[in-house]
């Protein structure tokens, strides 16, 4: 469970994630994919990573990616890399590269090729030369048995949240961060049909807790958006079917659940718990619980084994 207030601890990897469904034109999935990149690595990435170094040319260091042992460079250098996952007849094949302006160009370009994902990384070198943090991660993902669906996300350290001078700063820049990319794909005809900013999901699958918590998985959950959430965190987004089934604005708002309730022009929600993201202890995650439980897929969640803290109602 998560901890009281004053014992409040920020888990390493802050997660926020947009779902849509992919567009029919792959000129449009460009377009969705091209303003979420640009503009995480414009308002999330932290000063200490230069947001968004268009001019960082990382060309002819390529081979770090291709053989282990090798020092990316100095440490406290700026680095960037790209990665496209694609399908074919022989299976996945992940293709890596570099930052660069033409690299940038060239990925950008990949998008429209719908691939099975699509990731920017952007990271300060430690003192071994490895990528190390602060860092940042853009994706966009598709899952294998459910391609018709695509996930954005952005993945950084907490570090910026978890420092009692900057956290409030962090945490109103990815919320609103995430409202402004909502809205404008709405006024592209997209609807977020799921979203959420979190710590606790797990990092190797992008699971979200309560789908590990529940034994299912994306693909399982990501179909029924419209009428199911695939969990609850400190910012959840419903889609407009999940938004009517909840009463819309103001049956979310009488749940006395939520600090704010934000409505999005496509009928969608954004819900956010806490003002504070310190603050969304347990009495505030059951409360959350139980005003989303009537939309959320039907099991029982059980506990596991992480080095995290979870932020769930455990029912066994």
């Amino acid at each position: 469970m998560g901890t009281a207030e004053s014992e409040f601890r920020f888990n390493a990897n802050i997660h926020l994630e947009a779902v849509f469904e992919l567009p029919d034109a792959a000129s449009d999935l460009r377009k969705l994919a091209e303003g979420w990149f640009e503009n995480a690595l414009g308002e999330l990435a932290s000063t200490d990573l230069d947001p968004f170094a268009a001019s960082l040319d990382l060309t002819g260091r390529s081979n770090v990616l291709r053989k282990s042992g090798i020092p990316f460079g100095e440490p406290g250098e700026l680095w960037g890399s790209f990665g496209v996952t694609r399908h074919t007849p022989k299976g996945r094949k992940v293709s890596s590269s570099v930052w660069s302006p033409r690299g940038w160009q060239k990925f950008l370009k990949s998008v429209e090729e719908v691939p099975l994902a699509a990731d920017v990384r952007l990271c300060r070198l430690g003192a071994d030369g490895y990528p190390g943090s602060p860092w940042i991660d853009l994706s966009m993902r598709r899952q294998y048995d459910a391609p018709e669906w695509v996930t954005l996300a952005v993945d950084g350290s907490s570090q910026e949240f978890a420092a009692p001078e900057t956290s409030l700063a962090a945490q109103t820049r990815w919320r609103n961060f995430l409202q402004r990319r909502l809205e404008g794909a709405e006024s592209d005809g997209r609807t977020c049909l799921y979203g959420c900013i979190a710590d606790d999901i797990e990092v190797a699958t992008g699971r979200s807790a309560f789908e590990v918590a529940l034994g299912v998985f994306p693909y399982e959950t990501v179909p029924t958006l419209n009428h199911e959430l695939r969990g609850y965190s400190w910012v959840t987004v419903c889609s407009p079917g999940v938004a009517l089934r909840l009463g819309g604005q103001e049956g979310a708002e009488d749940a006395g659940a939520f600090s704010a309730v934000t409505p999005l022009s496509g009928g969608g929600l954004l819900l956010q718990a806490t003002e504070d993201m310190r603050a969304y202890g347990p009495e505030r995650v059951r409360a959350v619980y139980d005003a989303l439980r009537p939309v959320l897929p039907a099991g029982e969640a059980l506990s596991f084994i992480t080095n995290q803290d979870i932020r769930l109602v455990f029912q066994g």
